[in-house]
């Protein structure tokens, strides 16, 4: 049984979505549930960060993402966490590691697992 109650204090829950068509579900989220952007990018043609926007919804944050393989259509989460690094050194011998701890070029800190359905969740820190 992995010790990560003193990291797992959650600042901020996001469910992200790669959809088929972004622009298609972009609109429906933003035009037909009429959620807030708060954040979006377009990193132009290639990447498989592309382009991206974010809604807040309640507490929680909508992110849609494009420019993915389809490989990675459908969801996962991702949990913003107080100390990233630290909750990874709890992990790092999890069987079901996607990504190790890694720094990010949009200003994180993350590390994912699957879960035991095969589900990603991202742990991160913002830096």
């Amino acid at each position: 049984m992995l010790d990560i109650q003193p990291y797992m204090h959650v600042t901020e829950f996001r469910l992200k979505l790669y959809p088929k068509n972004f622009e298609t579900a972009r609109d429906f989220y933003e035009h037909v549930l009429k959620f807030h952007v708060v954040h979006e990018w377009n990193d132009g043609e290639g990447g498989a960060e592309d382009q991206g926007v974010m809604f807040a919804v309640g507490n929680t944050i909508l992110e849609l993402l494009s420019g993915h393989d389809d490989d990675m259509r459908g969801a996962d989460i991702s949990l913003e966490v107080e100390n990233a690094p630290a909750l990874w050194e709890d992990f790092k011998l999890y069987p079901h590691i996607v990504h190790a701890l890694r720094t990010n070029s949009w200003g994180d800190v993350s590390f994912s697992i699957a879960d035991p359905e095969g589900f990603r969740i991202t742990f991160f820190t913002k830096i």
